[in-house]
């Protein structure tokens, strides 16, 4: 599937490899978010893949060497598609939008089983997410906190305890122990701490235009 594996010396041959690496990476990340990771074979992943057990390992020595390069590879991505959201041209209260828009996709993809396995299995992998989403938070948030009070749509209240406080708010809720203990989704804590910090910071003229943004998106 993946081309001659025997043969190191050619430009085919690396461009495979590397083709290769990527489809395992794709595969293992969809099925981690969808069924979770601890109970998933490599067995199971040579199966859908088509490949052998021994192709996996040729990329990744072992299972927790591929969770954690899928995992810094969904984090990556997923920050790549928040910058974005942040140089759009436009006000702050449509760039609070259409991030958290982009936050609630992303977190839409990730299982209540990856959830928990996370929250099991590999606490220490947990700490990683939770510290490059924190730096993520305070660099994105600033900026368009910042922007917002220049413009009048943002209330005038000091920018680090504001960051903050969403931050902290995100670490109560949008975690495996709170979402499990409390039997909702983390997509749902998610959305009700968003709209609180919202609420919160918005001036009238900033919840007019959210407001506004999102009876639009509702309509569509």
């Amino acid at each position: 599937m993946f081309g001659n594996e025997n043969s190191n010396n050619s430009f085919h041959d690396r461009t495979n490899k590397m083709t290769a690496k990527q489809k395992i990476l794709d595969l293992a990340l969809e099925t981690f978010l969808r069924e979770g990771f601890y109970k998933t074979t490599m067995d199971e992943l040579a199966a859908k893949l088509r490949v052998s057990k021994k192709t996996i390992y040729k990329n990744f020595a072992t299972k927790e060497d591929l969770l954690k390069e899928v995992t810094r590879h969904f984090l990556k991505n997923n920050h790549d598609a928040v910058k974005q959201s942040v140089k759009i041209e436009s006000n702050a209260v449509e760039k609070l939008s259409d991030i958290t828009k982009t936050i609630g996709n992303i977190v839409t993809r990730v299982s209540d089983k990856m959830i928990s396995d996370l929250h099991n299995y590999s606490p220490e992998l947990w700490k990683e997410i939770d510290e490059f989403r924190t730096k993520m938070m305070i660099k994105t948030f600033s900026k368009i906190i910042q922007q917002g009070k220049a413009e009048g749509y943002i209330r005038n209240i000091n920018s680090q305890v504001m960051i903050i406080a969403f931050i902290s708010s995100l670490r109560g809720v949008a975690n495996p122990e709170f979402v499990i203990s409390n039997k909702i989704t983390i997509s749902e804590a998610l959305e009700t701490t968003i709209s609180i910090f919202l609420n919160g910071i918005l001036t009238d003229k900033g919840m007019k235009i959210f407001s506004k943004l999102n009876n639009n998106g509702a309509k569509k």
